[in-house]
Parts: C-alpha cells; sequence; structure tokens
C-alpha cells in the first residue's frame, strides 16, 4: 500500500510539472505581491530578471512557482522553516499564501551549495518548478527527490565557463610605484572598466587604484561594455559573436546570453535606463532589449548599416549613420518607427539629435555641423581644433573633445562656442564619461596610460591618474567591486 502511495505521488508530480512546464515556466517575473512583501520586510533584497532574490550579505533565495496557485493572495507567509520565523529573520523556507516558495540557498557540512533537507520541505513546495530560464548558483546540489522540480532548467556546474568572465587574472603592474591613491571625493568608491586595443579581458580599476583588481575574461576583443541596472549587471559584446554577454555583478557569474543572430557592435540606452537600443554592424536593424527582464523586445528594420548610433534626450527619436553610405538616418520611437533620410557626410565621429537638428562631428573638416532635418542640410558650421573625437550634452551645452587634448564648449542657446580647456601633454584624446551626479567629466587618452578627472563648472583638472594599462574604452561603476 505504501509503495502505491509513492507511486500515485511521483505521478501527480510528473502531471503538475508538464502542467506547469506548457502553462507558466518561463513566467519569471514575481508576482506583485511578492515584490510587495520583500519591499515591506527585505527592503535592501534585490530580484534579478530571472526571478532569483539576493540581499546585500550573499543570501541567495530561489524562487518556486507553485503548480496550484491560490486565488486572491495577499503575500502573506504562511509557512517557514525553521518553524514560526519572520522573512526578516531568513530563514531556509518561506511559504506564502499562494503557494509561491523561496528556498534559500546554503552550504552543506562538506561546503557545498544546496538547499535545506528536502523532509523540511512542504510536498506543495515539491510540485511547485523553478523558473526555466534561471541561472542557479553555480555549484548548486538539488537533493535527489527535489530534481523533478527543475524541469527543464540546467545546473551549471562549478567548472562550467558561467564562472570564467569574473575567474579572469588582471597583470601586476612592473612598476615599482605605488598603484594606491587617494581619488578625488566625486570618484570615491566608483570602479573604472576599462577595455584596450588588443586584448580580451575588461580590466576592473578601483577609484583609488591605479592598476587592476582583476579582470572580466571574454571569448573575443570587446566591441562594447555597457553598466545597467544599477550598475548591477554588466552587458558585453564581443568580435566576431552574434550575442551579447550579462554579467551578475553581485553573484559574479555570466548570467544570460541574449543572441541577435548579429553581431553587436554599439549600444545606446534611453533615458530611465529600462531599454537599450543596440545597433548591429551587418544588419539592417536596430534591436530593442527590455532591461528589466533581459530579453529581446523587438527587432527594427531600417534603412542602412547602422553605426554611431544615438538617442535624443526625450527618448523620441534615434539618429545614426549608414556605415556604407555615409547617409544619415533618423528613426522615430512613437510606435510608426519612420525612418527619414536627413543628410549624407563622411568621417563621421559622433552624433547628437536635438529636436528637429542633428549635431556631428566631422574629423576631417575639424568641425561642428549642424544639420536641419526639415530641409536636409547644413545651416551652421563651427570650426574646432584638431580631430574631434566625442561630444557630450550638459545643460543645454555641447562639451567637445578633440584629440589634441582640447575641449570646446557650444552653448545652444546663441550657438556660441568657447574652447575650455588645452591639456598639456601630447596624445590622442578619446572619450568623454561622465561621473553621475557631479561636475565631473573623466576624459581618457587612448595612446597614453592615464585619465584625467575635470570639473567642468569650475573649468579645471582635479587629478590627473596614471594607469598601468591603455585606456580604449572607459565605463564607470557607481559602486566597488571587491
Amino acid at each position: 500500500m505504501k509503495k502505491n502511495y509513492f507511486n500515485i505521488k511521483n505521478l501527480f508530480l510528473v502531471a503538475a510539472v508538464y502542467c506547469l512546464t506548457t502553462v507558466s515556466a518561463f513566467a519569471t517575473k514575481l508576482p506583485d505581491y511578492i515584490i510587495d512583501t520583500l519591499k515591506s520586510e527585505l527592503p535592501k533584497a534585490s530580484v534579478r530578471f530571472d526571478g532569483l532574490v539576493s540581499l546585500p550579505d550573499g543570501t541567495v533565495y530561489l524562487p518556486v512557482l507553485p503548480s496550484n496557485p491560490k486565488k486572491n493572495p495577499a503575500g502573506k507567509v504562511v509557512s517557514t522553516y525553521p518553524a514560526n520565523k519572520k522573512l526578516s529573520q531568513l530563514p531556509d523556507v518561506v511559504l506564502f499564501d499562494s503557494n509561491f516558495a523561496l528556498l534559500k540557498v546554503i552550504k552543506n557540512k562538506n561546503g557545498r551549495i544546496t538547499v535545506t533537507d528536502s523532509k523540511n520541505i512542504p510536498f506543495v513546495i515539491k510540485t511547485g518548478l523553478f523558473p526555466q530560464d534561471m541561472l542557479v548558483p553555480p555549484g548548486l546540489v538539488i537533493p535527489d527527490d527535489m530534481k523533478i522540480m527543475m524541469g527543464d532548467l540546467k545546473i551549471e556546474l562549478t567548472n562550467s565557463s558561467v564562472n570564467d568572465i569574473f575567474k579572469g587574472h588582471a597583470e601586476a603592474s612592473k612598476s615599482n610605484k605605488p598603484s594606491k591613491f587617494v581619488p578625488v571625493p566625486y570618484m570615491a568608491g566608483k570602479t573604472l572598466l576599462v577595455t584596450t586595443l588588443d586584448s580580451k579581458i575588461v580590466n576592473v580599476i578601483p577609484s583609488d587604484s591605479v592598476v587592476p583588481k582583476f579582470a572580466l575574461t571574454l571569448d573575443n576583443l570587446p566591441k562594447f561594455i555597457q553598466p545597467v541596472c544599477n550598475d548591477d549587471y554588466i552587458l558585453v559584446a564581443s568580435a566576431g559573436k552574434t550575442y551579447i554577454d550579462v554579467a551578475d555583478v553581485k553573484q559574479e557569474v555570466l548570467a544570460k546570453k541574449i543572441d541577435l543572430g548579429y553581431q553587436p557592435t554599439e549600444i545606446i540606452l534611453n533615458k530611465d535606463k529600462t531599454k537599450a537600443y543596440v545597433a548591429v554592424a551587418d544588419d539592417q536593424a536596430i534591436f530593442v532589449i527590455d532591461l528589466k527582464t533581459m530579453s529581446l523586445a523587438e527587432k527594427i528594420k531600417i534603412k542602412g548599416y547602422p553605426k554611431n548610433i544615438a538617442i535624443s534626450s526625450d527618448d523620441k527619436i534615434i539618429v545614426y549613420l549608414d556605415k556604407n553610405t555615409g547617409d544619415i538616418y533618423t528613426l522615430n520611437l512613437d510606435g510608426t518607427y519612420l525612418n527619414s533620410y536627413a543628410y549624407n557626410a563622411s568621417n563621421v565621429s559622433k552624433l547628437i539629435v536635438i529636436d528637429k537638428n542633428i549635431y556631428l562631428l566631422s574629423r576631417t573638416e575639424n568641425e561642428l555641423q549642424v544639420i536641419d532635418t526639415e530641409i536636409k542640410d547644413i545651416i551652421f558650421k563651427q570650426p574646432l581644433a584638431k580631430k574631434p573625437v566625442d561630444m557630450m550634452l550638459i545643460d543645454n551645452k555641447i562639451y567637445i573633445l578633440c584629440a589634441v587634448g582640447e575641449i570646446d564648449v557650444f552653448n545652444l542657446d546663441d550657438f556660441s562656442c568657447n574652447t575650455l580647456l588645452k591639456l598639456p601633454e601630447v596624445g590622442f584624446s578619446k572619450k568623454l564619461v561622465r561621473v553621475d551626479g557631479s561636475n565631473v567629466l573623466l576624459i581618457t587618452n587612448v595612446t597614453d596610460k592615464k585619465y584625467y578627472v575635470y570639473d567642468f563648472v569650475k573649468n579645471s583638472v582635479l587629478q590627473s591618474v596614471n594607469t598601468s594599462v591603455y585606456i580604449n574604452d572607459l565605463q564607470l561603476l557607481n559602486k566597488r567591486l571587491d
């Protein structure tokens, strides 16, 4: 009789998992009532796009989707293990009034990460299913009688390549000079992500150091790196690869690959940083990534092959250059995706779109050109220093970086232009990076192992920092990675 009972129970589990797999296995967004409870009881908890819950102290919970959810749930905790614990006390097992559950990741006596013994887990939880696109912590061991909860979910082992991106080793500095220094207050507690022209790694450099702390190892030379979601994740594209890697900074794992079918080459974010627009050099399309779910939301077919993509500050228009013809196009983001030709130009290093005007940097003409998209022609030209390479819109002014180490400011109110800064050193200045919440820009130099910390309001270089690596691209994290 006991044997038959277990056969019936196993049959029920198979049926439940089948139904859950075919209906809701990929619904990884946690229910709103769960989110509300987490915000109330664990305000510092964060929920990853695949449903995994983590806390600043390293605690991790795996969500379990119910096979038979109860109606009208309030998000109330009805059962825990150990018993009678509050969610804020971080119990090993949490069961909510909808049959949704959380299982805490713990270590067993052998030091392997797992969940609590299955005898401590209610049967109703065992009939549930883990989100099917969830990346569980590498090396996780699940008890045998809970394997049915896995569905098609793949568990990566400790030696899987899923860990390799955070296992790189930074090259030790050969200099006898001190590696530590005191950064200006605006830069304290931050991290620089630096790529070079000839390496597959991303150098991770604390803002109080001149040498990398460690390195992220990529499949090939990086095309772009982009911190997103309050710097919890880093989007990375590598040369020759058709996918974007999503690196989870907190868990130090490669959380997901978003395959576009073509090699991604450039990325921009919308104003509230909930969407990423990705250009591919070999397809007439711009891809839209939903950063809340880390999934491909849309593929927008366009004219030409996009390069130098930029988005307006009101998120209404994207502008880009066709890399094959030099034609410049605008793309309306109002749902119509009206794609219009604006002008033809060559050797463009940067574009900005404001209302009906496009502002472009011409490296060969050494000037800022203003294009009226209605008449499709140049309405203003501003001479600049040699080789303008980057520009940034701040408070109705365009700050322009020229490769000879000069910063010019172009005022949009009256189209006047002034030279703010001339750096004394010889080199090739490359990029401007804004330090969030400040009047500070970082100025990189691709031919010298150096970057400058520049206050554009005081018009003063606050600090010149020599690094142990050349800087091709630099992104700034507003947190420290240890």
